[in-house]
């Protein structure tokens, strides 16, 4: 009996896939964000995107950022915390600690 009621519930998940059952994000998932960086309170140039694809894991942000997405729901809101290296191209955020609200718009596995 305990085996049908865990396959119905998969059949039931698998279903209603698009946004039924709670996806979390994990590495290599692609995530559909939204995004605006911060520093020292203002929003800083170049640092706002809308629709970005971001396969997590893929290195494609600096350090710590993509890692603070792992466990993201979609429609979650989460203020990323990273400090920039400090040979960043941009010498306003060389070595400077930024808060990057990021929007998931959608997780695809």
């Amino acid at each position: 009996m305990k085996r049908k009621l865990i396959s119905a519930a998969a059949v039931v998940c698998g279903a209603m896939m698009v946004g039924a059952c709670e996806q979390h994000a994990k590495q290599g998932d692609v995530l559909i964000i939204d995004f605006a960086g911060f520093l020292n309170g203002e929003q800083f140039q170049g640092g706002t995107s809308t629709d970005y694809v971001l396969r997590l894991g893929s290195g494609q942000f600096i350090p710590g950022f993509e890692e603070q997405l792992v466990g993201a729901t979609k429609g979650e809101t989460r203020e990323i915390k990273v400090t920039f290296p400090t040979d960043y191209q941009a010498p306003n955020l060389a070595g400077q600690e930024t808060v990057f609200k990021v929007t998931i718009k959608d997780i695809v596995k």
